[in-house]
């Protein structure tokens, strides 16, 4: 990350964040509180169903109204998320935060080029001319290193690979110079040279402008590579928070080891990777105590009774497990 921004400045400030669906018993989303600071990126990682991506469509309002969302804070620089009214939010969404999405052909419009795309989105929150807005399209093409690209600025989403685009994708995103990023998966769709490009493209780019990034996976490969913290989700519950240092070198939540264990590695190996028995609860299903007890190798009937606060077991380390703090553990399975 560059050294010239400000990273302790903190762009969006989350606290007690918690989502419902109409007729769910349970939050999909259950008290979750993180910050990211300028010039960072936050991984927020889990299973599927673990309430990455619902955390993520709440804060940017993309939910339907059947959703009921609150949170103690929900600030985006100076200004609170959560209740903004519908005018304003439009005037924020695309401008101050935007969001690349995880499939770019079912996000970008196939009836419009792909310059008409990202020349909209200047035109509505910068009120550049159809000129300066093309202009400004092209300069965004060449930063995302999109070759020919005068000639792609033409092109229709189904006439571009899956790796362009996908720079499409965060040229747009970046064509009103965000203070945030949300980056759902960015890279699940694309084959593993292709992904490396766009993480390092990503990487250069938040570098020069000094934008925060929230990076959603499930994939611990580039959690590693690209992130500073890292916050795991479980069950729509965080279960375990801290630096990307941190938590490669000393997990201490079962879940978290459990991902780890299963993480495939260069090299030869001893034996099957390890796997996490069962899945994530439906809402339906939430358990009373640890939503993860029914999977945890470490369970006792205390796991069952009550939720686990998240306790902070050193500085900027957070896990809520009552068992914690863990011996080193690889490969743990339920």
């Amino acid at each position: 990350m560059s050294t010239t921004t400000q990273a302790t400045d903190t762009v969006l400030s989350v606290s007690n964040l918690t989502v419902c669906f109409a007729g769910a018993p349970a939050n999909v989303v259950d008290g979750v509180s993180f910050s990211v600071q300028r010039g960072k990126t936050l991984a927020i990682v889990g299973e599927s169903g673990c309430g990455k991506s619902v955390t993520s469509m709440a804060l940017m309002g993309l939910l339907p109204d059947t959703a009921k969302i609150a949170a103690r804070t929900s600030a985006l620089l100076d200004e609170a998320l959560l209740g903004m009214p519908d005018e304003r939010l439009l005037d924020v969404r695309g401008n101050r935060m935007a969001m690349i999405f995880q499939e770019p052909m079912t996000s970008l419009n196939p009836v419009f080029t792909i310059g008409e795309q990202i020349a909209e989105s200047v035109i509505r929150h910068q009120g550049l001319s159809a000129k300066d807005a093309r202009q400004r399209a092209l300069q965004m093409l060449e930063k995302v290193r999109v070759p020919d690209a005068a000639q792609r600025l033409d092109a229709y989403p189904h006439e571009l690979s899956g790796g362009m685009r996908q720079r499409a994708m965060i040229a747009m995103a970046l064509a009103n110079d965000p203070a945030l990023i949300i980056a759902d998966e960015p890279t699940t769709a694309l084959d593993v040279t292709i992904q490396a490009q766009i993480l390092s493209l990503i990487a250069n780019l938040q570098a020069e402008t000094g934008t925060a990034m929230i990076l959603i996976t499930h994939d611990l490969g580039v959690v590693a590579e690209v992130a500073d913290d890292v916050m795991v989700m479980y069950a729509g519950r965080v279960v375990e928070s801290g630096s990307v240092k941190t938590l490669f070198d000393d997990p201490q939540h079962p879940y978290t080891i459990g991902l780890m264990g299963s993480m495939p590695s260069i090299g030869p190996r001893e034996g099957r990777l390890a796997t996490i028995n069962g899945r994530v609860p439906t809402p339906a299903q939430m358990p009373t105590g640890c939503r993860f007890a029914g999977r945890c190798p470490f369970v006792i009937q205390a796991c069952r009774e009550a939720r686990p606060p998240l306790l902070e077991l050193s500085p900027g380390h957070f896990a809520a497990c009552i068992r914690a703090p863990l011996e080193q553990h690889t490969g743990a399975s339920a």
